[in-house]
């Protein structure tokens, strides 16, 4: 009983989580990926903060998107070369691809 009223207070709390993310896109310490609409969010990951100062690690966050986003986007599209709109920060989005076999 405790091991069921544990799990799903995991995935509630989980849920939760997920969702916040989705508030946190296109902002300062985030990258995020987008449908080519602009709006539709794919994926928000947040990034690891490098100085005290506020700097934030955007390469290695931006690699973590990319190979979540390939096999989200591979599993559900198939093959070919699907294209995203990428955000690093609150920076302006621009246009990648991921090629999936």
């Amino acid at each position: 009983m405790l091991r069921a009223l544990l799990a799903t207070l995991f995935i509630t709390a989980a849920a939760a989580a997920a969702h916040a993310d989705l508030s946190r896109a296109g902002t300062p310490g985030t990258v995020t990926a987008y449908e080519l609409d602009g709006r539709t969010v794919i994926e928000v990951k947040p990034c690891v903060r490098t100085t005290r100062l506020g700097g934030y690690d955007y390469a290695r966050c931006s690699q973590w998107l990319r190979d979540s986003l390939k096999y989200q986007v591979c599993r559900a599209k198939g093959r070919g070369t699907h294209h995203y709109l990428y955000q690093a920060g609150a920076g302006r989005p621009y246009e990648l691809s991921i090629y999936c076999k």
